[in-house]
């Protein structure tokens, strides 16, 4: 980089009661992206909040020095989660200005009136109105939108972008990263982008740090670290993209079927309990799963894909259509085998187990409720576990393994049809693709059929048979995963397909 680095980190050491980051150097350019790459546990989001001055009193650097900037002035942060660093009780204009207020010494009416100008900058719409709106009224991808706002209302020359695409839909992930790629050129931006996802870094990046463990491993310009990558890990790194996997054959009468279902949320009643305002979440849909079927299920956030995955579940009652199990109506069929044989894998795993639990204990209680024939410790080695894990708290394990965890439970009811919503979307790259192998020996194993509900086409094109697409709760277009990325049919098909990075 032959240009002067508007920030520059030279020998970083970072540690709390072991040291997690080791002699981090890197640099960051005007109008350029350095990207610093990584699993959970590498020491990149821990390396960029030591610039910011946000570690925690715990956290000590042990060596290094960098660029002093003046935090949220010159150098400011965009976050991964928007709704938990928006204040939920305050208008969003009124938290933008905040900084106006506090570091350009602005008025109240000249805060407001720059607040709209960013809105607009952001491509917010209708920035008057957005400006009184509350966090909860805006889409994920208003509320990246409004924070990205935040970060440049004092004109920063540095900006750290910490995950701030990858809880959004892939086309709304698209969205804003080119907003931010635009913002970057037109106010010739110093970017730092922190991401496990190589995609979008190779799609967005001019330089890149491999991180692992604490170290750098290798580093380079985008083009020549991907391009020819020389260190193991990162080779690693590039191979776990996900690869398709060969169609499994499903044949037989169907296991499962929605027939021209719907589901409604009422919103609003009156004081005579009479409904005054309601949402269609699904909308006369019908679908229909074999056994040992792989089925994708895509959209994005308030498509549908997972109420009719609850519908699907018997989690959620038809308000129209019906639900049936083995050609039997779940209204008449006998719900207490119907729940043992379909089984729901959450997206959140943490939640989904009791953190006061030890896992044997509620392994053991599923397979005491489903009248299974497995063990606690066949459980957890068929997910890749060990039998002394038994005895631990789910706070013991990092994120892939209680996902192995929260699969064991289901599989110890003995299903035949499993809804996994989101399994591996907040996992890093490599333990999703080991994820996502699990998931596919133990469905041939067992002959499983599933329903796999994604926002991540890279995901479904790689477990899934069939992909079904979902866009406001109505079913736009299905057909063989193959059919569908090769030649598709829909418009909004279409979209999906080239918001995708790389694409």
């Amino acid at each position: 980089m032959s240009l002067s680095p508007v920030l520059k980190v030279t020998n970083l050491s970072i540690a709390f009661d072991k040291r997690v980051v080791n002699d981090l150097s890197f640099q960051v350019i005007p109008g350029k992206t350095t990207a610093i790459v990584g699993e959970s546990g590498s020491g990149k989001t821990v390396s960029s909040m030591a610039v910011m001055g946000l570690l925690p009193p715990s956290a000590k650097i042990e060596s290094g020095e960098f660029t002093s900037l003046k935090v949220g002035v010159e150098i400011s942060m965009i976050f991964q989660d928007p709704m938990s660093s928006l204040n939920p009780s305050k208008r969003v204009g009124d938290q933008v200005a905040e900084p106006l207020l506090v570091h350009k010494g602005l008025s109240s009416e000249q805060a407001r009136i720059k607040v709209q100008e960013l809105f607009n900058e952001v491509e917010l719409p209708s920035p008057e109105e957005s400006y009184k709106k509350y966090p909860h009224e805006l889409s994920g991808g208003q509320k990246q939108r409004v924070m990205i706002a935040m970060a440049l209302a004092c004109d920063p020359k540095v900006i750290i972008a910490d995950e701030p695409t990858t809880a959004l839909d892939v086309t709304v992930q698209k969205t804003i990263l080119d907003l931010l790629s635009r913002l970057q050129k037109e106010r010739n931006l110093g970017v730092l982008f922190i991401s496990h996802d190589l995609e979008v870094v190779n799609d967005i990046s001019d330089y890149v740090v491999v991180m692992r463990l604490g170290d750098v491993v290798e580093e380079g310009s985008c083009k020549d670290v991907f391009g020819n990558p020389q260190h193991d890990y990162t080779k690693e790194l590039i191979s776990s993209r996900h690869k398709r996997e060969g169609a499994i054959n499903s044949s037989g009468d169907s296991l499962i079927e929605a027939n021209r279902v719907s589901l409604e949320y009422i919103v609003k009643k009156d004081f005579l309990g009479r409904v005054k305002e309601s949402f269609s979440a699904v909308k006369n849909v019908s679908l229909s799963i074999h056994a040992g079927e792989r089925v994708g299920l895509v959209g994005e956030s308030g498509s549908g894909k997972s109420s009719l995955g609850k519908l699907l579940l018997g989690m959620e009652p038809c308000t129209s259509g019906e639900i049936k199990w083995k050609g039997q109506s779940l209204d008449l069929n006998d719900l207490k085998a119907f729940k043992k044989g379909a089984q729901p894998v959450f997206q959140d795993p943490f939640s989904a187990l009791n953190p006061r639990m030890r896992i044997g204990l509620a392994l053991q209680e599923a397979i005491n409720l489903g009248g299974g024939n497995a063990t606690v410790n066949q459980l957890l080695e068929e997910v890749g576990l060990k039998s002394e894990d038994s005895n631990k708290y789910p706070n013991s394990f990092s994120g892939g393994q209680r996902q192995r965890i929260v699969l064991a439970r289901a599989l110890a009811m003995e299903p035949e049809f499993l809804v996994l919503d989101e399994s591996v979307a907040a996992l890093d790259l490599r333990i999703q693709a080991e994820i996502l192998k699990l998931i596919s020996d133990i469905q041939k194993k067992r002959s499983l059929a599933f329903l796999f509900i994604s926002h991540d086409l890279s995901v479904i094109e790689a477990i899934c048979d069939r992909i079904v697409i979902m866009k406001d709760g109505e079913i736009v277009e299905e057909g063989t995963t193959e059919v569908i990325f090769k030649n598709p049919q829909n418009s909004y098909t279409q979209e999906l397909l080239n918001s995708r990075p790389g694409a």
